[in-house]
């Protein structure tokens, strides 16, 4: 755009000077036409059309380049000057004084642009004297052109100058995005490169970077004293807890009621305590983990035996789909345990219909993209779309406080989908319930193994 407007403006400083010059170079012939009218009438006080030729034709200097004059007998003969330019001037004597601007030809049909006055003389003839203004104005036509060749240069260079600059600045905010990025998703150690210009992007880099760092050791702070506060308070947790146990025992049967739900809290607060611990280290990496090849039947298959029991006690029915041969890469515990928490939540929030017959949950294993959709499908009530979001922050429980559990199911899982490069999707399940899958990409699988071709199928 601003090329585009000093285009413009070089272009309307061009046609400007054309017009300045143009009215500067009538001015000049205005002022030698002038200067001949004086002189004749000094010289012939414009009495006599046919004295004034007789004298015009003695004066060899008269007709030099590009002056042009002519005298008209007062019964319209042509008695001086050329009559191509008496044929332009279509005036019959007698003729009122006035500026004329004329295009006669010669022979050679050479065309000339004639600028002169007409004067009537006293015995009703007419004098006229005139200036070619063609060849001067061919002459000066290209100062303008010189002028607009110079501004379109300066506008070339101009622009390849501002794209220069652009592309390198637009190059060190991308790197400035680019380490912002990395820092987001879990690279604590980006920062933001920083060159030995001191200029503007270098004093941001460097506010950037001190921020980051700032960040980092807040970060560390906290999670040092949140994970010495969470130790300090598991022994007087377990303490507690096995003093109730102990206790239900020796109260009597009015208070032991009160005793065992003050038992069920201490054994919430140890979950949630352990929950918190676990979310902590799956999103630092500090847990155990071993990432290896297995099939991801197999890993479905441990998972539907496991919670067998649960499921026939929730009335309901546990389907797996994938395909034999189905490979994942990844940590196997971790997997099992996400996938877990994604199944307790099916078979906790799941409806029944009207006949009593329990719904159908799926296991499944479907291929994606480039990569593998690993989760659990239900045909329950489902989590509106607006408050997906909110359903994987901690403590976040979209029932309301009435609503059992912590709020730190959908957490987990969300950070063990980062911990393997994957990305936790709650969307619709068709025509109702909720599909709720960790993407497992294959570049990031690529990335850990080395291998050109990590899917594989049967």
């Amino acid at each position: 755009m601003v090329a585009f407007i000093f285009l413009l403006v070089a272009v309307g400083t061009v046609l400007l000077s054309a017009h300045q010059i143009d009215a500067l170079l009538h001015s000049h012939v205005r002022d030698m036409v002038l200067a001949d009218v004086r002189t004749q009438e000094r010289s012939h006080h414009f009495s006599d059309a046919q004295s004034m030729a007789v004298a015009l034709a003695r004066d060899d200097s008269r007709e030099r380049e590009g002056s042009k004059s002519l005298v008209v007998s007062p019964a319209g003969t042509l008695l001086f000057g050329d009559p191509q330019v008496r044929t332009a001037l279509q005036c019959e004597p007698p003729c009122a004084l006035q500026w004329r601007n004329v295009t006669v030809s010669d022979t050679s049909a050479r065309l000339a642009q004639l600028f002169g006055v007409q004067v009537p003389l006293a015995d009703g003839g007419v004098f006229f004297s005139g200036y070619d203004i063609l060849p001067m104005r061919e002459r000066l036509r290209v100062i303008p052109l010189v002028a607009g060749a110079g501004l379109f240069a300066v506008l070339l260079s101009s622009l390849a100058i501002g794209l220069y600059t652009s592309v390198r600045s637009m190059r060190r905010v991308d790197r400035i995005r680019s380490a912002l990025r990395r820092y987001v998703t879990g690279e604590r150690d980006a920062v933001v490169p920083c060159g030995r210009d001191g200029d503007e992007f270098d004093l941001l880099g460097q506010d950037i970077n001190h921020v980051l760092h700032r960040v980092n050791r807040l970060m560390e702070e906290v999670k040092s004293v949140s994970s010495h506060l969470a130790h300090e308070l598991r022994t007087p947790l377990t303490r507690l807890h096995n003093r109730l146990e102990t206790l239900t025992e020796k109260v009597d049967p009015q208070m032991r009621d009160d005793v065992v739900g003050a038992l069920e809290e201490a054994e919430r607060i140890q979950r949630m305590f352990r929950a918190v611990l676990r979310i902590g280290e799956v999103e630092a990496g500090r847990c155990e983990h071993a990432f290896e090849w297995f099939e991801a039947r197999t890993l479905l298959e441990d998972l539907a035996e496991y919670y067998a029991p649960l499921v026939t006690l929730s009335d309901m029915e546990l389907r797996i789909e994938t395909e034999p041969g189905r490979e994942l890469y990844g940590d196997r515990a971790l997997l099992f345990q996400a996938l877990s928490n994604l199944l307790e939540n099916a078979i906790k929030y799941a409806r029944k219909d009207g006949a009593g017959k329990g719904e159908t949950l799926v296991l499944l294993a479907r291929r994606r993209g480039d990569g593998i959709a690993l989760g659990v499908a239900d045909h329950g009530p489902g989590i509106p779309p607006a408050l997906r979001g909110q359903a994987v922050e901690r403590f976040r429980r979209l029932g309301g406080t009435t609503q059992s559990g912590s709020g730190l199911g959908l957490a987990l899982v969300n950070a063990i989908a980062r911990l393997h490069g994957a990305r936790l999707l709650l969307e619709e399940n068709e025509p109702h319930g909720l599909l709720a899958v960790l993407l497992l990409d294959r570049r990031h699988w690529n990335a850990k193994t080395g291998l050109k071709d990590a899917l594989t199928t049967s």
